[in-house]
C-alpha cells in the first residue's frame, strides 16, 4: 500500500532527524508474548540459511519456508506494472524472551485496487483470504503480510505504516516489501513498540545451503511522521533516506523585451496545459487511491478491538489499538476518524485509568476522515493504565449527545 512510494530518488544521508511518531503497539514483553507456547530454540545455524544479518535481540526472528518464499516470489514476478500482495500464514511461539515467527505460507490477495504506485487489500479480498485460510491451511494463523514495490526499491511508506498499524497489531506481526525487479526484500515489525526494518530473516532449508530466492536484504527506512523516513537503530547513515527535492536557481530574471513577454505567454499558456492534463492523468487517480485506502483500513479496523470500544465509524480512534503498550518518553500518533456533521470540535484527552481528571491532548475544528489526529507527548506521565478517549463537542466545549463514547486503554511501560 504505497501511495506514498511516488519518490523519484533514494539516497544515503546522515540525517538522523527522523520524527519517532508512531501508533504504539506491544512491546515484546508483552502479556500476549508471555502468553505464546515455549518451544526449544530452533536449530538455526545447522539448518536455516540467514538473509542479511542476524536480527538484534528485541526483534522478532522470522523463519520462512521454502514453498512460502516460492510462492511469494513467483506472485511477485506475475506483473511488474502493479503492486501486489497477501497474506503470510504461519505459527509463533517464543524461547524465552525471544519470539519466532514460523512463516509456513503465503496467500495471494486479489484485489482490483492495485496499479504502478499502490496495493490495497479491499473489503471482498480481505474476506477471501479469511475464507482460503481457514480451508487451505487451518492450522495456520496469519501473521502478516507482503506487497511488492517493482522497480520502487524497499521501504516502508507512509501507507504502509497506517495499514500496518491499524490491521497488523500484535507483537509478532511483520511485513515483507519485495522489489522484484532490483531483487531486493526485507521484513518490517514490531521493536519496543515501533516499527522498524528487521536486520534479516531465515530461511528453513533443512541444511542445504541452496535458496528458493534471489533476494538481497538491504538496508532501508520506515515512513516516521511529518520529517520523513528513519533507518531503524542498527546503522541511521546506511540505506534508503527518500526525499521529494526541488532545485531553484538564485539568479535574477533580466528585464524581458516584448517579443520574450509573448514568448512566456505562450509557455505560460502551455504550462496550464501541461498541469491541465496533470490533474487529470496522474492528481485524481491518486486521490481515488488514497480513498481506497481509507476505505480498506477502515474495513479492517472494524475487525479490530477498537471498533467495539467506538462503535460509531465517524468518531473512532483507529491506533493506538486498545490494550497495547507505548514506550515511557515516546510521542504516540493518534490515528482515527472525526467526522461528525454538528461538530465544532474534535478533542483527544487522556487521563490516568480510574481517576476523574482529564488532560487535554489536543483539540481540532477540522474533520477528519482517516488520518492523524493528534501527538500524545507521554513524557510527563508515569508508567501506568491510561484512558484516551476522542469526543465531538459543540462551540461550548459540551459532548454532541447523538454521539458514542469513543475510550480505550493504553498502557504506558518504563
Amino acid at each position: 500500500m504505497t501511495s506514498a512510494s511516488t519518490y523519484s530518488e533514494r539516497r544515503t544521508t546522515d540525517d538522523t532527524s527522523a520524527s519517532s511518531v508512531q501508533a504504539g503497539r506491544p512491546a515484546t514483553k508483552d502479556a500476549e508474548v508471555e502468553g505464546l507456547p515455549e518451544r526449544p530454540r530452533p536449530l538455526l545455524a545447522e539448518k536455516c540459511l540467514l538473509h542479511g544479518t542476524e536480527p538484534g535481540p528485541d526483534q522478532v526472528h522470522v523463519i520462512v519456508r521454502p514453498a512460502a518464499l516460492a510462492q511469494i516470489a513467483a506472485h511477485s514476478v506475475s506483473n511488474l506494472r502493479s503492486e501486489l500482495g497477501g497474506a503470510l500464514l504461519g505459527q509463533v511461539y517464543r524461547h524465552q524472551s525471544t519470539v519466532f515467527v514460523d512463516v509456513a505460507a503465503a496467500l495471494v490477495a486479489i484485489s482490483g485496487d492495485h496499479g504502478p504506485i499502490h496495493f490495497t487489500f479491499s473489503a471482498d479480498s480481505w474476506s477471501q483470504l479469511q475464507k482460503d485460510r481457514a480451508e487451505q491451511y487451518p492450522e495456520l494463523a496469519i501473521v502478516g503480510w507482503f506487497h511488492t514495490h517493482p522497480g520502487l526499491g524497499v521501504f516502508y511508506s507512509s501507507d504502509d505504516v497506517v495499514v500496518h498499524s491499524a490491521a497488523f497489531t500484535l507483537p509478532w506481526h511483520v511485513g515483507l516489501v519485495v522489489d522484484p525487479v532490483q531483487q531486493e526484500a526485507c521484513f518490517f515489525g514490531w521493536t519496543g513498540g515501533q516499527l522498524e526494518p528487521l536486520n534479516g530473516f531465515y530461511e528453513w532449508t533443512n541444511g542445504q545451503r541452496a535458496s528458493a530466492v534471489n533476494w538481497q536484504v538491504v538496508r532501508t527506512a520506515v515512513w516516521q511522521g511529518a520529517e520523513g523516513y528513519d533507518h531503524g537503530p542498527e546503522d541511521p547513515a546506511a540505506g534508503a533516506q527518500l526525499h521529494r527535492r526541488v532545485y531553484t536557481s538564485g539568479s535574477q530574471w533580466p528585464a524581458l523585451s516584448p517579443l520574450m513577454g509573448w514568448l512566456g505567454l505562450a509557455a505560460g499558456s502551455l504550462g496550464l496545459l501541461l498541469a491541465f492534463f496533470l490533474l487529470v492523468g496522474w492528481v485524481l487517480p491518486l486521490a481515488r487511491q488514497v480513498g481506497y485506502l481509507q476505505s480498506a483500513v477502515l474495513t479492517l479496523a472494524d475487525n479490530a478491538a477498537n471498533a467495539a470500544a467506538c462503535p460509531d465509524p465517524n468518531l473512532r480512534l483507529l491506533a493506538p489499538a486498545m490494550g497495547q503498550v507505548v514506550s515511557a518518553g515516546s510521542r504516540v500518533a493518534i490515528i482515527g476518524t472525526a467526522d461528525v456533521p454538528e461538530a465544532a470540535r474534535y478533542r483527544a484527552e487522556v487521563r490516568p485509568a480510574g481517576t476523574d481528571a482529564w488532560s487535554l491532548v489536543n483539540a481540532r475544528s477540522r474533520d477528519t476522515s482517516l488520518g492523524l489526529l493528534a501527538e500524545w507527548d507521554t513524557t510527563p506521565h508515569t508508567p501506568a493504565l491510561y484512558e484516551l478517549r476522542l469526543t465531538a463537542v459543540d462551540r461550548n466545549n459540551v459532548r454532541l449527545a447523538n454521539t458514542a463514547l469513543c475510550l480505550i486503554t493504553v498502557e504506558v511501560s518504563p
